[in-house]
Protein backbone atom coordinates (compact mmCIF):
# COMPACT_ATOMS: atom_id res chain seq x y z
CA UNK A 1 0.00 0.00 0.00
CA UNK A 2 2.86 2.32 0.92
CA UNK A 3 4.15 1.59 -2.57
CA UNK A 4 0.66 2.70 -4.59
CA UNK A 5 1.16 5.55 -2.38
CA UNK A 6 4.55 6.77 -2.73
CA UNK A 7 3.65 6.51 -6.57
CA UNK A 8 1.06 9.14 -6.36
CA UNK A 9 3.21 11.53 -4.05
CA UNK A 10 5.92 11.28 -6.24
CA UNK A 11 4.28 11.10 -9.67
CA UNK A 12 3.44 14.82 -10.25
CA UNK A 13 6.44 16.49 -8.99
CA UNK A 14 7.68 16.56 -12.20
CA UNK A 15 4.72 17.04 -14.29
CA UNK A 16 4.29 20.50 -14.77
CA UNK A 17 7.93 20.88 -15.73
CA UNK A 18 8.25 22.69 -19.33
CA UNK A 19 4.60 22.97 -19.50
CA UNK A 20 4.61 26.96 -20.88
CA UNK A 21 7.68 26.09 -23.02
CA UNK A 22 6.28 23.00 -24.85
CA UNK A 23 2.89 24.64 -25.19
CA UNK A 24 4.80 27.84 -26.96
CA UNK A 25 6.34 26.05 -29.01
CA UNK A 26 3.20 23.91 -30.32
CA UNK A 27 1.97 27.46 -30.70
CA UNK A 28 4.68 29.13 -32.66
CA UNK A 29 4.23 25.87 -34.88
CA UNK A 30 0.53 26.29 -35.55
CA UNK A 31 1.10 30.11 -36.35
CA UNK A 32 4.02 29.20 -38.74
CA UNK A 33 1.66 26.95 -40.67
CA UNK A 34 -1.30 29.85 -40.58
CA UNK A 35 1.07 32.82 -41.86
CA UNK A 36 2.32 30.90 -44.61
CA UNK A 37 6.11 31.24 -43.36
CA UNK A 38 8.25 28.75 -45.59
CA UNK A 39 12.11 28.69 -44.81
CA UNK A 40 14.12 26.93 -47.76
CA UNK A 41 14.77 23.29 -47.25
CA UNK A 42 18.45 22.91 -46.52
CA UNK A 43 20.61 20.95 -49.47
CA UNK A 44 21.47 17.87 -49.77
CA UNK A 45 24.76 16.60 -50.06
CA UNK A 46 26.03 15.68 -53.21
CA UNK A 47 27.38 12.28 -54.36
CA UNK A 48 24.69 9.96 -52.20
CA UNK A 49 22.88 6.46 -53.09
CA UNK A 50 19.52 5.86 -52.44
CA UNK A 51 18.83 4.43 -49.58
CA UNK A 52 14.91 2.62 -48.98
CA UNK A 53 13.56 3.27 -45.95
CA UNK A 54 9.98 2.23 -44.86
CA UNK A 55 7.48 3.51 -42.79
CA UNK A 56 3.82 2.42 -41.33
CA UNK A 57 0.96 3.52 -39.68
CA UNK A 58 -2.88 3.78 -39.74
CA UNK A 59 -5.46 6.35 -39.76
CA UNK A 60 -8.82 6.24 -37.49
CA UNK A 61 -11.51 8.69 -36.86
CA UNK A 62 -11.70 10.03 -33.49
CA UNK A 63 -15.19 8.35 -32.71
CA UNK A 64 -13.87 4.75 -34.20
CA UNK A 65 -16.36 4.91 -36.89
CA UNK A 66 -15.04 3.64 -40.32
CA UNK A 67 -13.29 5.45 -42.61
CA UNK A 68 -15.22 6.25 -45.67
CA UNK A 69 -12.99 5.83 -48.41
CA UNK A 70 -9.02 5.56 -48.20
CA UNK A 71 -6.75 8.62 -47.13
CA UNK A 72 -4.19 10.22 -48.71
CA UNK A 73 -0.85 10.78 -46.88
CA UNK A 74 0.70 14.05 -46.97
CA UNK A 75 3.88 15.24 -45.98
CA UNK A 76 4.33 18.62 -44.33
CA UNK A 77 8.15 20.15 -44.50
CA UNK A 78 8.80 23.83 -44.06
CA UNK A 79 5.53 24.47 -44.75
CA UNK A 80 5.52 22.77 -48.19
CA UNK A 81 2.81 19.78 -48.51
CA UNK A 82 3.55 16.88 -50.96
CA UNK A 83 0.50 14.27 -51.74
CA UNK A 84 2.49 11.05 -51.46
CA UNK A 85 0.53 7.96 -51.25
CA UNK A 86 -2.62 6.71 -49.50
CA UNK A 87 -4.07 4.11 -47.48
CA UNK A 88 -6.29 0.80 -47.86
CA UNK A 89 -9.92 1.26 -46.83
CA UNK A 90 -9.16 0.41 -43.52
CA UNK A 91 -6.40 3.17 -42.77
CA UNK A 92 -3.39 1.32 -42.91
CA UNK A 93 -0.68 2.90 -44.98
CA UNK A 94 3.16 1.93 -46.01
CA UNK A 95 5.49 4.32 -47.32
CA UNK A 96 8.68 3.88 -49.18
CA UNK A 97 10.95 6.88 -48.75
CA UNK A 98 14.39 6.83 -51.31
CA UNK A 99 16.56 9.30 -49.33
CA UNK A 100 18.68 10.78 -51.17
CA UNK A 101 16.18 11.09 -54.06
CA UNK A 102 12.81 11.77 -54.73
CA UNK A 103 10.27 10.16 -51.92
CA UNK A 104 8.58 7.46 -53.62
CA UNK A 105 5.26 5.86 -52.06
CA UNK A 106 3.77 2.98 -52.18
CA UNK A 107 0.68 3.89 -54.03
CA UNK A 108 0.62 4.46 -57.81
CA UNK A 109 -0.45 8.24 -57.72
CA UNK A 110 2.48 9.14 -57.46
CA UNK A 111 4.05 12.56 -56.10
CA UNK A 112 2.03 15.97 -56.65
CA UNK A 113 3.76 18.80 -54.99
CA UNK A 114 0.74 21.29 -53.83
CA UNK A 115 3.48 23.60 -52.30
CA UNK A 116 5.13 24.69 -54.90
CA UNK A 117 9.25 24.08 -55.29
CA UNK A 118 11.18 20.72 -55.14
CA UNK A 119 11.60 18.28 -52.27
CA UNK A 120 14.29 15.75 -53.73
CA UNK A 121 16.75 16.80 -51.50
CA UNK A 122 14.46 15.78 -48.05
CA UNK A 123 15.28 12.57 -47.17
CA UNK A 124 15.45 10.50 -43.90
CA UNK A 125 18.95 9.57 -42.01
CA UNK A 126 19.86 6.77 -41.01
CA UNK A 127 23.28 4.72 -39.83
CA UNK A 128 23.42 3.61 -43.65
CA UNK A 129 24.44 6.69 -44.69
CA UNK A 130 26.28 9.02 -42.52
CA UNK A 131 27.67 11.22 -44.56
CA UNK A 132 24.45 12.53 -45.04
CA UNK A 133 22.82 12.49 -41.71
CA UNK A 134 23.24 16.31 -40.15
CA UNK A 135 21.49 17.55 -43.21
CA UNK A 136 19.04 15.28 -43.20
CA UNK A 137 18.15 15.00 -39.90
CA UNK A 138 17.71 18.48 -40.28
CA UNK A 139 15.17 18.22 -42.97
CA UNK A 140 13.14 15.86 -41.45
CA UNK A 141 12.88 17.32 -38.16
CA UNK A 142 10.58 19.82 -39.73
CA UNK A 143 8.93 17.53 -41.31
CA UNK A 144 5.16 16.14 -40.43
CA UNK A 145 2.67 13.75 -42.19
CA UNK A 146 -0.79 14.12 -41.70
CA UNK A 147 -4.27 12.68 -44.08
CA UNK A 148 -6.14 14.29 -46.39
CA UNK A 149 -9.80 13.49 -46.69
CA UNK A 150 -12.52 15.74 -48.06
CA UNK A 151 -15.43 17.20 -44.72
CA UNK A 152 -12.23 15.83 -41.92
CA UNK A 153 -9.42 16.95 -40.78
CA UNK A 154 -6.43 15.57 -39.37
CA UNK A 155 -3.87 15.47 -36.81
CA UNK A 156 -0.02 15.27 -37.70
CA UNK A 157 2.54 13.28 -36.69
CA UNK A 158 6.49 13.06 -36.92
CA UNK A 159 8.58 10.20 -37.68
CA UNK A 160 10.44 8.77 -34.48
CA UNK A 161 14.28 9.59 -36.13
CA UNK A 162 15.78 7.44 -33.10
CA UNK A 163 14.48 4.46 -34.81
CA UNK A 164 15.80 5.49 -38.13
CA UNK A 165 18.32 2.87 -39.18
CA UNK A 166 17.82 0.35 -35.99
CA UNK A 167 14.20 -1.22 -36.99
CA UNK A 168 14.11 -4.60 -38.96
CA UNK A 169 11.27 -3.72 -41.43
CA UNK A 170 9.46 -0.60 -41.34
CA UNK A 171 8.98 1.87 -38.61
CA UNK A 172 5.94 2.51 -37.40
CA UNK A 173 4.97 6.47 -36.98
CA UNK A 174 1.72 6.02 -35.00
CA UNK A 175 -1.77 6.77 -35.55
CA UNK A 176 -2.91 10.09 -37.26
CA UNK A 177 -6.62 10.95 -36.29
CA UNK A 178 -9.73 12.54 -38.02
CA UNK A 179 -11.91 14.41 -37.16
CA UNK A 180 -15.31 15.67 -39.15
CA UNK A 181 -14.94 18.95 -39.99
CA UNK A 182 -18.67 19.90 -38.44
CA UNK A 183 -17.81 18.15 -35.66
CA UNK A 184 -15.06 20.72 -34.49
CA UNK A 185 -16.43 24.55 -33.75
CA UNK A 186 -13.66 26.12 -32.24
CA UNK A 187 -11.12 28.10 -34.41
CA UNK A 188 -7.27 27.79 -34.41
CA UNK A 189 -6.57 31.48 -36.48
CA UNK A 190 -9.13 33.95 -35.62
CA UNK A 191 -10.29 36.32 -37.80
CA UNK A 192 -9.92 39.25 -35.35
CA UNK A 193 -6.11 38.26 -36.29
CA UNK A 194 -6.69 38.61 -40.11
CA UNK A 195 -8.71 41.49 -39.54
CA UNK A 196 -5.54 43.21 -37.84
CA UNK A 197 -4.50 47.09 -39.45
CA UNK A 198 -0.82 46.42 -41.02
CA UNK A 199 0.84 48.71 -38.02
CA UNK A 200 -0.45 45.50 -35.97
CA UNK A 201 0.74 42.81 -37.97
CA UNK A 202 4.14 44.31 -38.06
CA UNK A 203 4.81 44.38 -34.69
CA UNK A 204 2.93 40.81 -33.99
CA UNK A 205 5.68 39.52 -36.72
CA UNK A 206 8.49 41.28 -35.33
CA UNK A 207 7.22 39.87 -31.79
CA UNK A 208 6.76 36.09 -33.19
CA UNK A 209 10.14 36.52 -34.61
CA UNK A 210 11.79 37.63 -31.36
CA UNK A 211 9.92 34.43 -29.74
CA UNK A 212 11.20 32.41 -32.28
CA UNK A 213 14.51 33.72 -31.50
CA UNK A 214 14.20 33.31 -27.80
CA UNK A 215 14.54 37.06 -27.35
CA UNK A 216 11.83 37.18 -24.92
CA UNK A 217 11.87 40.94 -23.82
CA UNK A 218 12.16 42.13 -27.16
CA UNK A 219 8.99 40.10 -28.08
CA UNK A 220 7.20 41.22 -25.18
CA UNK A 221 7.51 44.63 -26.67
CA UNK A 222 6.78 44.01 -29.78
CA UNK A 223 3.53 41.85 -28.76
CA UNK A 224 2.13 44.70 -26.45
CA UNK A 225 2.80 47.57 -28.73
CA UNK A 226 0.69 44.87 -31.28
CA UNK A 227 -2.67 44.60 -28.92
CA UNK A 228 -2.30 48.52 -27.97
CA UNK A 229 -2.44 49.12 -31.82
CA UNK A 230 -5.41 46.44 -32.20
CA UNK A 231 -7.35 45.57 -29.11
CA UNK A 232 -9.31 42.89 -30.82
CA UNK A 233 -5.84 41.36 -32.12
CA UNK A 234 -6.26 37.69 -30.64
CA UNK A 235 -3.39 35.89 -32.10
CA UNK A 236 -0.82 38.68 -30.28
CA UNK A 237 -2.81 38.27 -26.97
CA UNK A 238 -2.27 34.59 -27.32
CA UNK A 239 1.32 34.96 -27.74
CA UNK A 240 1.92 37.61 -26.01
CA UNK A 241 0.31 35.31 -22.78
CA UNK A 242 2.97 32.15 -23.62
CA UNK A 243 5.61 35.28 -23.58
CA UNK A 244 4.38 36.03 -20.00
CA UNK A 245 4.48 32.45 -19.01
CA UNK A 246 7.61 31.73 -20.26
CA UNK A 247 8.85 34.86 -18.03
CA UNK A 248 6.56 33.24 -15.27
CA UNK A 249 4.41 36.47 -14.97
CA UNK A 250 1.12 34.67 -14.58
CA UNK A 251 -1.15 37.47 -13.67
CA UNK A 252 -0.40 38.93 -16.77
CA UNK A 253 -0.51 35.88 -18.71
CA UNK A 254 -4.02 34.88 -17.48
CA UNK A 255 -5.25 38.66 -18.62
CA UNK A 256 -3.96 38.18 -21.81
CA UNK A 257 -5.35 34.92 -22.64
CA UNK A 258 -8.40 35.88 -21.14
CA UNK A 259 -8.18 39.04 -23.77
CA UNK A 260 -7.97 36.69 -26.39
CA UNK A 261 -10.74 34.67 -25.61
CA UNK A 262 -12.73 37.82 -25.18
CA UNK A 263 -11.87 38.72 -28.59
CA UNK A 264 -12.71 35.36 -30.27
CA UNK A 265 -15.05 33.08 -27.92
CA UNK A 266 -14.18 30.38 -30.39
CA UNK A 267 -10.53 30.59 -29.96
CA UNK A 268 -9.15 27.58 -28.65
CA UNK A 269 -5.45 28.35 -28.15
CA UNK A 270 -6.57 30.92 -25.55
CA UNK A 271 -8.63 27.87 -23.41
CA UNK A 272 -5.23 25.70 -23.87
CA UNK A 273 -3.45 29.26 -22.45
CA UNK A 274 -5.44 29.54 -19.65
CA UNK A 275 -5.26 25.83 -18.70
CA UNK A 276 -1.78 25.79 -18.59
CA UNK A 277 -2.04 28.96 -16.12
CA UNK A 278 -4.44 27.32 -14.14
CA UNK A 279 -2.56 24.02 -13.64
CA UNK A 280 0.81 26.06 -12.64
CA UNK A 281 -1.35 27.87 -10.38
CA UNK A 282 -2.73 24.22 -8.79
CA UNK A 283 -6.05 25.54 -10.06
CA UNK A 284 -7.38 21.82 -10.92
CA UNK A 285 -11.05 22.09 -11.45
CA UNK A 286 -10.49 25.31 -13.31
CA UNK A 287 -7.99 23.38 -15.43
CA UNK A 288 -10.17 20.72 -16.16
CA UNK A 289 -12.89 22.74 -17.49
CA UNK A 290 -10.86 25.11 -19.87
CA UNK A 291 -8.96 21.89 -20.97
CA UNK A 292 -12.50 20.14 -21.68
CA UNK A 293 -13.90 23.18 -23.14
CA UNK A 294 -10.80 23.56 -25.78
CA UNK A 295 -10.64 19.73 -26.57
CA UNK A 296 -14.69 20.04 -27.03
CA UNK A 297 -14.06 23.37 -29.77
CA UNK A 298 -11.38 20.82 -31.33
CA UNK A 299 -10.52 17.36 -30.18
CA UNK A 300 -8.21 17.10 -32.95
CA UNK A 301 -5.57 20.16 -33.04
CA UNK A 302 -4.40 20.76 -29.76
CA UNK A 303 -3.33 17.53 -28.07
CA UNK A 304 -1.87 19.37 -25.30
CA UNK A 305 -5.45 20.00 -24.24
CA UNK A 306 -6.10 16.60 -23.82
CA UNK A 307 -2.86 16.10 -21.45
CA UNK A 308 -3.78 19.36 -19.54
CA UNK A 309 -7.00 17.62 -18.70
CA UNK A 310 -5.53 14.39 -17.84
CA UNK A 311 -3.31 15.92 -15.15
CA UNK A 312 -6.16 18.87 -13.75
CA UNK A 313 -8.88 15.27 -13.54
CA UNK A 314 -5.82 13.24 -12.28
CA UNK A 315 -5.40 15.84 -9.02
CA UNK A 316 -8.81 16.03 -8.39
CA UNK A 317 -8.87 12.52 -8.17
CA UNK A 318 -11.03 11.62 -11.01
CA UNK A 319 -9.04 8.29 -12.09
CA UNK A 320 -11.19 7.67 -15.11
CA UNK A 321 -11.17 10.59 -17.08
CA UNK A 322 -7.81 11.19 -16.21
CA UNK A 323 -6.45 8.29 -18.45
CA UNK A 324 -9.10 8.78 -20.87
CA UNK A 325 -7.90 12.02 -21.44
CA UNK A 326 -4.00 10.65 -21.40
CA UNK A 327 -4.38 8.47 -23.23
CA UNK A 328 -6.27 10.81 -26.15
CA UNK A 329 -3.63 12.65 -25.85
CA UNK A 330 -1.00 9.45 -26.71
CA UNK A 331 -3.09 8.91 -29.95
CA UNK A 332 -2.54 12.31 -31.07
CA UNK A 333 0.99 12.31 -30.41
CA UNK A 334 1.05 14.44 -27.63
CA UNK A 335 3.91 12.35 -25.94
CA UNK A 336 6.26 13.83 -28.22
CA UNK A 337 6.13 17.41 -26.97
CA UNK A 338 4.94 16.20 -23.40
CA UNK A 339 6.63 12.77 -22.62
CA UNK A 340 5.19 13.39 -19.09
CA UNK A 341 2.27 11.49 -20.63
CA UNK A 342 3.92 8.43 -20.74
CA UNK A 343 4.73 9.26 -16.93
CA UNK A 344 1.07 10.18 -16.11
CA UNK A 345 0.04 7.09 -17.48
CA UNK A 346 2.97 4.70 -16.20
CA UNK A 347 1.75 6.03 -12.88
CA UNK A 348 -2.06 5.35 -12.76
CA UNK A 349 -1.11 2.08 -14.64
CA UNK A 350 0.77 1.04 -11.51
CA UNK A 351 -1.77 2.15 -8.99
CA UNK A 352 -4.16 -0.67 -10.77
CA UNK A 353 -1.16 -2.81 -10.58
CA UNK A 354 -0.68 -3.65 -14.20
CA UNK A 355 3.59 -3.44 -13.56
CA UNK A 356 4.53 -4.51 -16.97
CA UNK A 357 2.74 -1.82 -18.95
CA UNK A 358 3.71 0.86 -16.23
CA UNK A 359 7.20 -0.09 -16.47
CA UNK A 360 6.98 0.47 -20.29
CA UNK A 361 5.48 3.73 -19.58
CA UNK A 362 8.39 4.77 -17.07
CA UNK A 363 11.13 3.54 -19.17
CA UNK A 364 9.63 5.26 -22.28
CA UNK A 365 9.55 8.85 -19.89
CA UNK A 366 13.18 8.25 -18.97
CA UNK A 367 13.80 7.67 -22.60
CA UNK A 368 12.68 10.59 -23.84
CA UNK A 369 14.11 13.08 -21.08
CA UNK A 370 16.74 11.26 -18.82
CA UNK A 371 17.78 14.13 -17.37
CA UNK A 372 14.78 15.33 -16.23
CA UNK A 373 14.51 17.00 -12.59
CA UNK A 374 12.92 14.00 -10.98
CA UNK A 375 14.38 11.12 -13.46
CA UNK A 376 16.46 9.63 -10.77
CA UNK A 377 13.06 9.29 -8.63
CA UNK A 378 11.44 8.04 -11.61
CA UNK A 379 14.29 5.35 -11.74
CA UNK A 380 13.70 4.28 -8.24
CA UNK A 381 10.36 3.72 -9.09
CA UNK A 382 10.74 1.79 -11.63
CA UNK A 383 13.19 -0.29 -10.34
CA UNK A 384 10.18 -1.58 -7.93
CA UNK A 385 7.44 -1.10 -10.60
CA UNK A 386 10.08 -4.40 -12.40
CA UNK A 387 10.13 -5.88 -9.22
CA UNK A 388 6.33 -6.01 -8.69
CA UNK A 389 5.98 -7.24 -12.44
CA UNK A 390 8.55 -9.88 -11.84
CA UNK A 391 6.65 -11.09 -8.86
CA UNK A 392 3.60 -11.44 -10.23
CA UNK A 393 4.48 -13.12 -13.08
CA UNK A 394 6.21 -15.41 -10.93
CA UNK A 395 2.95 -15.51 -9.25
CA UNK A 396 1.45 -19.31 -9.60
CA UNK A 397 -2.37 -18.81 -10.74
CA UNK A 398 -4.99 -18.97 -8.33
CA UNK A 399 -7.07 -22.05 -8.25
CA UNK A 400 -9.48 -22.88 -11.10
CA UNK A 401 -13.21 -22.76 -9.74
Amino acid sequence: MRFHRALRLFAIAGLVVALGSAAMGQSRSSSNAARGTIPAPPSQPGGLNPVTIMLSGNVITDDGSQLPAPVFIERVCNGRVSRDGRSDFKGYFTITINAGGQFQFGDSEGSAETGGGSLNSVGMVTSRVPQAAPALAAALATCELRASLAEFRSSSVHVPLEELGSVVGPVNVGTIVVERMGKAQGVTVSATSLNAPKGAQKAYDSGHHAVENKRLTEAQQQLERAVQLYPQYAGAWQELGWVYTQRNQLDKARNAFEQARAADAMFVPAYVGLSSVALRESHWAEAAELSARATQLNGVDFPAAFYYNSLANYRLGNMERAERSARKAETLGAQRVFPQVNLLLGVMLANRKEYADAADRLRSYLKAIPSAPNADKVRQQLAEVEKQAAESKAAPAPPAK
